[in-house]
């Protein structure tokens, strides 16, 4: 039997789901499998990167991952985690933004609309018409303001749902298309003509609210079981420089005149990324990948002794409006999320700099980053105790944006790949920019692929 021989271009948590899952059907098969994930970094993981400092256990990228998308949980389930899975305490569920300068907690149900000083009372109402809102308009791809100021007015879509857009994707709610961002909110309002009806309805169904989850040491214990069991296959510092296409093989080049030949390559890097990668290989391909935008990020952890804090850290976090002009996107209350965060009488705080609204600030020194969050912590929470602990992580290019006319260029790369039998593409650049979109990516491209590859022979997992 002829071994397939598979290389996997991308070591983030999309090329590393792809490469265990698709190993994984090899394995029950008894199939054999040729299978190398290569990635530029240092260390694979990609944004999943958990790191351990003074007592404090910080993320650099994502802090969890709901608990609604099966392939998340199949995955975990694969790996043996269960036991080490952790929710998010229920003070999680209380969010905050800011808004004239002060924080104000985000209406969670009728009460707390009520009371709330997030809304003015004119908002308040107007957000309560919502099952009277005016369909939406034909033939015309909305973004998700548009949309929002169409269903909940002009105040909720710029105080609720733009900063949750900013805080969600570093994106500005005024250009991401609604349908490619928010799909399910297209779909409610689709099958039960409002967002209010719609969740009623899945509460009677019993689709209550999603639970946040991560993992006793962070979302780097995910990362570090898949390098586990994929071993020797992953090739850190192995930076791509071109695939090309020779007779019936796939050659890979890398840095140092290094080459791997290949049936099947999946580039599961960005689209960015992929671009030059297929520049000979195919022109219009290239031009089509790099079409796709991306919003840089900053993430500043600071540690206070907890008896520095003005305020308890009674919830998630808040996110910033846009009108307060702020750098800063957001700031998650990490020590109150999860145990384990901080050291007893401390606290650990994040704060989500940049994006599209203040892209400038990504490329800053860290140091002059540091200063910027402390000045705004300040300004927000009252904070002026210099931290006991700080870190930065700059991610230039950390997550895709779906502006209007994503599903076209989605459509027009995924016309070219037709072209190209055994080059596949997948990630977060194409099928959802969450942490569960990145995973689940993954593992469809690897279902598809282990068909290809054995055919009915495939077994069935959980998801």
């Amino acid at each position: 039997m002829t071994t397939p021989r598979v290389v996997v271009i991308g070591g983030g948590i999309t090329g590393l789901s792809l490469a265990f899952t698709l190993q994984e059907s090899a394995r029950r098969l008894g199939a054999p499998l040729a299978l190398t994930v290569v990635d530029a970094a240092p260390r694979v993981g990609g944004h999943a990167w958990t790191t351990r400092a003074n007592g404090f256990l910080i993320e650099a990228g994502p802090n969890g991952f709901l608990n609604r998308e099966p392939h998340t949980l199949a995955l975990v389930e694969a790996l043996e985690l269960g036991a080490r899975l952790v929710e998010a305490r229920p003070e999680a569920k209380r969010r905050f933004i800011v808004r004239d300068g002060r924080l104000c907690q985000v209406p969670d149900g009728p009460a707390t609309l009520l009371t709330t000083p997030a809304l003015s009372w004119r908002g308040k109402l107007r957000l309560m018409g919502e099952p009277f809102a005016a369909g939406p308009p034909a033939g015309v791809e909305e973004t998700i303001h548009a949309f929002a100021t169409r269903r909940i007015g002009a105040e909720a879509a710029e105080m609720l749902v733009d900063a949750a857009v900013s805080g969600i994707s570093a994106g500005d709610s005024r250009r991401l298309s609604v349908g490619a961002q928010f799909p399910l909110m297209t779909d409610m309002e689709r099958d039960h003509g409002s967002l209010v009806r719609a969740m009623f309805a899945r509460r009677r169904q019993g689709t209550g609210p999603s639970k946040l989850l991560s993992f006793d040491q962070g979302m780097g214990t995910l990362v570090g079981a898949l390098a586990d069991r994929l071993g020797n296959a992953v090739q850190p510092d192995s930076p791509v420089l071109a695939i090309e296409r020779t007779g019936d093989t796939w050659r890979v080049t890398m840095s140092g005149s290094r080459t791997l030949e290949a049936d099947h390559v999946v580039v599961a890097a960005s689209a960015r990324a992929a671009a030059p990668m297929v520049g000979v290989l195919d022109g219009r391909l290239a031009a089509a990948l790099d079409r796709f935008e991306y919003a840089g990020l900053t993430v500043v952890a600071l540690g206070y002794r907890a008896t520095d804090l003005p305020r308890a850290l009674d919830g998630y976090g808040y996110l910033v409006t846009r009108p307060e002009g702020l750098a800063s996107l957001g700031v998650v209350w990490e020590s109150s999320l999860f145990p384990g965060r901080a050291p007893e009488g401390a606290a650990l705080l994040r704060v989500m700099m940049g994006g599209s609204r203040r892209p400038e600030v990504v490329k800053a020194s860290d140091e002059q980053k540091v200063t910027l969050a402390q000045a705004e912590l300040a300004r927000v929470m009252g904070i002026e105790a210099m931290p006991r602990h700080v870190s930065v992580f700059t991610w230039p290019g950390a997550i895709a944006q779906y502006t209007v006319g994503h599903f076209q260029r989605r459509a027009d790369v995924m016309d070219r790949l037709g072209r190209h039998p055994g080059l596949w593409m997948c990630g977060t650049s194409y099928d959802g920019v969450s942490f569960n979109h990145a995973v689940k990516s993954g593992r469809l491209t690897a279902h598809r692929l282990a068909d290809r590859l054995w055919g009915d022979r495939r077994p069935v997992d959980g998801a």
